[in-house]
């Protein structure tokens, strides 16, 4: 195992994440929705898909047509999942209403076709969902926020809709 693998691996935070608020310019919404702390100063690891190769130092992107990173659900899922399996995560398919265990929560994968861009809120212990913007620079610091979700098809972020794709059940073993 590489030293940033084991590094991503210790910095995962308890099940489940309670909400804070998250000034680092090195995390974004798929780091906020993993519960993890890691600071990814090279910017390499926080896309799905990247932790998987990161500890297997292989190309994860084989499933897409041509190599390029594009938005396709079920791939989104697949190297969620793998991302997932390899930081001893189960992650599993659920919806809103499902009831879930005492150390485990719920993320949601969203995505708006119109800005093409994928986004992930997590639910808190409170209960109560929230996300972060993407990564940040020194002079644009971005917060974790609540985002009001109640099982709805659709949500607002950045002002724009993005279509809840998936929600996704996360529980440490």
């Amino acid at each position: 195992m590489t030293e940033k693998f084991m590094a991503i691996l210790n910095s995962i935070g308890t099940y489940p994440p309670n909400f804070v608020t998250d000034f680092s310019i090195y995390r974004n919404c798929y780091a906020h929705a993993l519960n993890c702390m890691f600071e990814d100063r090279d910017y390499s690891v926080y896309s799905p898909g990247a932790i998987c190769a990161t500890f297997n130092d292989s190309d994860v992107m084989n499933d897409s047509v041509d190599g390029s990173y594009y938005f396709r659900d079920d791939l989104f899922i697949k190297l969620i999942k793998r991302d997932c399996s390899v930081l001893s995560i189960k992650a599993d398919c659920c919806n809103f209403d499902s009831k879930i265990e005492e150390n485990a929560y719920k993320i949601a994968l969203t995505y708006s076709k119109a800005e093409n861009d994928f986004h992930f809120i997590r639910q808190n212990a409170d209960g109560l969902w929230s996300h972060k913007p993407g990564f940040g620079n020194i002079h644009h610091i971005i917060k974790s926020q609540l985002i009001p979700y109640h099982g709805e098809s659709h949500i607002e972020v950045y002002g724009a809709p993005y279509r809840v794709v998936e929600i996704m059940k996360l529980q440490k073993f």
